[in-house]
């Protein structure tokens, strides 16, 4: 399964009240689970040093992914 996780990383831009504003960022992760696209994205934001938080994961209705490993006939040079 794959799910669209959005992250919010911190910018040096302030809104109104003082806060830092957020940049967000979709990522597509493949898990099995909500809680493993959790721990993935985690993992992942771990070796960002801006600070972030995920904002959202949802499950996205794909039935496969193509590309050169899985589908090579379509890629092929003739």
């Amino acid at each position: 399964m794959h799910y669209l996780v959005t992250v919010g990383y911190e910018t040096e831009n302030l809104d109104r009240n003082g806060n830092p504003r957020l940049q967000k960022v979709k990522y597509i992760v493949e898990a099995e689970s909500v809680e493993e696209a959790t721990l993935v994205v985690s993992k992942y934001r771990a070796g960002d040093m801006r600070s972030s938080e995920s904002l959202a994961i949802v499950k996205m209705p794909i039935e496969c992914i193509i590309d050169p490993q899985n589908t090579p006939e379509y890629f092929k040079n003739k």
